[in-house]
């Protein structure tokens, strides 16, 4: 695992660690639970995937995604998402 991939791991691990406290927590609105349990999903696919060293690669297609977009939404699964994210980035 490179130096970059590493990073992505940790922050996964930390911010999957403060949801399930959140989800923990008997203060969690019902409203965003199943937000709180998608997101936590997310996380655990993009987890297992740097475990299994398919993470950055389209669910789709195979190819590479771009790292600079992982960097910043590990979660991505897909060149379609990738591109999502750089149409609402270019729009502000």
């Amino acid at each position: 695992m490179d130096l970059t991939t590493n990073h992505i791991y940790s922050d996964l691990r930390k911010t999957k660690e403060e949801l399930v406290q959140r989800l923990d927590k008997e203060c969690c609105s019902p409203l965003a639970k199943p937000y709180i349990e998608a997101e936590l999903k997310d996380i655990e696919t993009a987890l297992k995937k740097i475990e299994t060293g398919t993470f950055g690669t389209c669910e789709v297609s195979g190819e590479l995604m771009p790292l600079e977009l992982l960097q910043i939404i590990p979660t991505l699964k897909s060149i379609e998402d990738c591109k999502t994210v750089n149409y609402v980035i270019s729009k502000h």
